[in-house]
C-alpha cells in the first residue's frame, strides 16, 4: 500500500514543471522511477562542480528555451559524480561532462561525452528520441530470420546427412 502510494506521488511529482520555463531536475533514484512510471525517456546529466564544461553547460545550455523545450518529454536527471561514484561506475563515465539519454525501461539508447551548446543538445535530444536500446539495434529482424530459415536449415542437413 505505502509503496503504491509512494509511487502515485512520484509520478504525480514527475508531471508538475519545476517552474515555468526550467527543465525539473531529479535525482537518480527518482528520475529512473518516474521515467519507468511515465513512460518517458531520460536524461541522465553526468557533471561535476570542477568541471568548467559542465558548469558552462549549467548556466548556458539547460536554461536556453530550446533546449527546456526539447528536453521536456524526457526525465530530466543530474548525477553529481564526486558524490555519486556507483552510478558513474555503473554507466561506464569518465569523462565530463556525459550526457546519457535511456528509454523509458532504462536501457541506453545514447550518450555524448563533452560539452554541448544549446544548439548541438537539441540536436542531440532530437537525434535519440524515440529510439531502441543501442544493445539491441536489429534484434528483432535477426530473431525473425532465425524463426524462418533455421527449420529449413535443419531440414536440408537431415535430409543430406
Amino acid at each position: 500500500m505505502l509503496k503504491g502510494l509512494l509511487l502515485i506521488i512520484i509520478i504525480l511529482i514527475a508531471a508538475i514543471p519545476g517552474s515555468a520555463g526550467a527543465t525539473r531536475w531529479h535525482e537518480y533514484e527518482e528520475g529512473i522511477l518516474a521515467s519507468s512510471a511515465t513512460k518517458k525517456p531520460a536524461i541522465i546529466d553526468f557533471y561535476a562542480d570542477w568541471c568548467g564544461p559542465c558548469v558552462a553547460m549549467e548556466q548556458g545550455t539547460y536554461p536556453d528555451p530550446r533546449v527546456i523545450s526539447e528536453m521536456s518529454d524526457f526525465i530530466a536527471i543530474k548525477v553529481d559524480t564526486q558524490k555519486r561514484i556507483d552510478i558513474e561506475t555503473k554507466y561506464g563515465v569518465a569523462y565530463y561532462p556525459t550526457v546519457v539519454f535511456l528509454d523509458p525501461q532504462g536501457k541506453e539508447i545514447g550518450r555524448h561525452i563533452g560539452y554541448l551548446g544549446p544548439e548541438e543538445m537539441v540536436e542531440e535530444i532530437k537525434q535519440w528520441r524515440g529510439k531502441s536500446p543501442k544493445e539491441t539495434p536489429g534484434f528483432e529482424a535477426l530473431y525473425l530470420l532465425f524463426l524462418i530459415f533455421i527449420p529449413k536449415i535443419a531440414g536440408f542437413i537431415k535430409r543430406t546427412f
